[in-house]
Parts: structure tokens; C-alpha cells; sequence
């Protein structure tokens, strides 16, 4: 085992603490839509700082690590325990890759925390997301699996009303998310800097994880 694992929170203890966690409030309530954000941040365009996505997504402090109790650590190195399994099987194995979602209480999957989640990290960095998000940019068509299950921030379908019918219900309900694990990788390699090797990113993006 890792220090992070030593350190880091159960799933069912994170997602515990994300329910009841106030001023500020987490930008994520669960397990699922947090993958979904982690996923974002790992595949999007860079933030300067990984602690302008890490702190703000669990709604902690800049200074979490030289100030935070032993409950902010153990999040903190839950949320890195993440991101370097998402990160490590993206470089390493990325046809391994498949995002956490979670299941309906009826049977059968729900990517739509997941998808919101991802919503969340794009708004998060919205400038640098911008050029993606716009309809005539070629590799538009990598976000469309993901905003299809998303809504803005007073409910309303980020890709608009869907049309009417027991197809298009049917395909979004069935199809569209089958997806997602194709288009995380895509989105990846769209985003990785050309000046910089993959060893490079890898050992800075875990250094500065951990």
C-alpha cells in the first residue's frame, strides 16, 4: 500500500463527508460525479495549478496541506489517490479506461452524476474549455456523449430539448454513455502539449498529485 491509500478515506466515508460538507460546499456530492470531474480535469486543458481544481472541487482551502486537520489530509489524499488511478490507466492502458457510474436504483446505469461532474470541471476552467464547447470546432463532437446528460446551472439540457420520440429516449438512456469511455481518451491526447513528453507530464502531473 501507498501513503496516499494509508491516508485516503473510503469510498463510502468520502462520498459520506461530500454529503454533509458545508462553507464551501464541495462542487461534487458523490464518488461518481467526482471521477466525472477528476476525469475532466485529467483530459482538459491544464490548469495552472492542480490546487485550482483539487481544493476547489472538495471545497477546501489553498493551504489545506500546511493548515488542514487530519479530515481535510485524509480528503485531500483521497482526491490524489484518484486522480493518479485515472491518470495511470489513461497513459498506461487507456483501453482499460471505463468511468465510474453509478447504478439506478431500478437496475441499469446512470452516467449522469458522472457527467455533471465533468460539467462541473469544464465551468471550473470555461476559458480555456471554450474552444472545445463551440459547434464548429471539428472535435466538438468528443464532448456530445457527456453534455447530452448534463444541465446547466437552472436545469435546462446543456445541449438543449431533446427531440421527442422512444428513440432518441431510448438511445440516451441506452447508447450515448457506451461512449464515453471511447471519447475520454480522445480527449486526452487532444489536450496534451506538444512540447512536453508523456514521461514529463506523467511525473509532474503524480509529483504534484501527491
Amino acid at each position: 500500500m501507498s501513503a496516499l491509500d494509508d491516508m485516503a478515506l473510503s469510498d463510502e466515508a468520502l462520498e459520506a463527508w461530500m454529503a454533509v460538507k458545508t462553507n464551501p460546499r464541495p462542487l461534487v456530492r458523490t464518488v461518481s460525479a467526482l471521477d466525472g470531474f477528476v476525469t475532466a480535469a485529467v483530459t482538459g486543458p491544464r490548469f495552472a495549478d492542480p490546487q485550482d481544481w483539487m481544493c476547489p472541487v472538495m471545497g477546501l482551502p489553498r493551504d489545506v496541506l500546511a493548515k488542514g486537520s487530519a479530515t481535510d489530509h485524509a480528503v485531500f489524499a483521497s482526491l490524489a489517490r484518484i486522480h493518479n488511478r485515472i491518470n495511470e490507466t489513461l497513459f498506461d492502458r487507456p483501453q482499460d479506461y471505463a468511468p465510474r457510474f453509478t447504478t439506478k436504483p431500478s437496475g441499469g446505469i446512470d452516467p449522469r452524476p458522472w457527467c455533471q461532474g465533468f460539467y462541473a470541471a469544464i465551468n471550473l476552467n470555461i476559458k480555456r474549455w471554450k474552444r472545445l464547447l463551440d459547434l464548429k470546432n471539428p472535435n466538438h463532437g468528443l464532448l456530445l456523449p457527456i453534455l447530452i446528460y448534463c444541465v446547466d446551472k437552472k436545469g435546462r439540457p446543456v445541449l438543449g430539448k431533446p427531440r421527442a420520440g422512444p428513440e432518441t429516449a431510448h438511445f440516451i438512456e441506452h447508447e450515448a454513455y457506451k461512449d464515453i469511455a471511447l471519447v475520454v481518451p480522445a480527449l486526452r491526447e487532444l489536450h496534451q502539449s506538444p512540447t512536453t513528453t508523456s514521461s514529463d507530464r506523467r511525473r509532474r502531473t503524480n509529483q504534484r498529485a501527491t
